[in-house]
């Protein structure tokens, strides 16, 4: 009985992946990400800051489903401008005194542009920019869904985001 529901399911999902990668006809979204370039030749903390995001944000965007990652501006649909970041620190802290984790919320500050629409988008997480980079991407990614679904639906067809979510 359990080897059978698990061999219908098994066939379902192989079936529903191959209509998924069939119904899609328009070319995944060309993201590229980055931040304005550094204005002295050794960069600012700040301007280093903005460097590093850029890397944490394209890692955690290139592991998305439906989503090309490009070397250049011209190669892409998407543009992804890390803007700023921020630290907010908690104040007085905790109980006992010491941490091990680092306390307060990294703010990091996404533009994001996708044809004519444009939006900001937050990632904020405790503690490591890594995070803050991952939760930005996380919102970037549903946005990019969502404006692609809507030029598929314009257009007529079915994005390969649109098949996936």
């Amino acid at each position: 009985m359990l080897k059978s529901l698990t061999a219908i399911v098994a066939l379902a999902f192989i079936a529903g992946a191959g209509i998924a990668a069939q119904s899609s006809s328009s070319p995944a979204p060309r993201v590229f990400v980055f931040t304005a370039e550094p204005k002295s030749d050794p960069p600012t903390a700040e301007e280093q800051g903005r460097l590093d995001s850029v890397k944490d944000v394209r890692e955690a965007l290139s592991h998305k489903a439906g989503l090309n990652m490009v070397s250049s501006a011209s190669e892409a649909t998407v543009l992804v401008e890390v803007l700023e970041r921020e630290k907010h620190d908690p104040g007085a802290g905790g109980f006992g005194g010491t941490s091990v984790t680092p306390q307060g919320d990294t703010l990091l500050r996404l533009h994001l542009k996708f044809g004519e629409h444009e939006t900001d988008v937050k990632g904020v997480a405790p503690g490591y920019w890594g995070r803050a980079a991952k939760d930005g991407a996380d919102r970037a990614f549903k946005w990019i869904v969502r404006i692609d679904n809507t030029q598929g639906k314009r257009g007529g067809d079915a994005s390969p985001l649109s098949s996936r979510y």
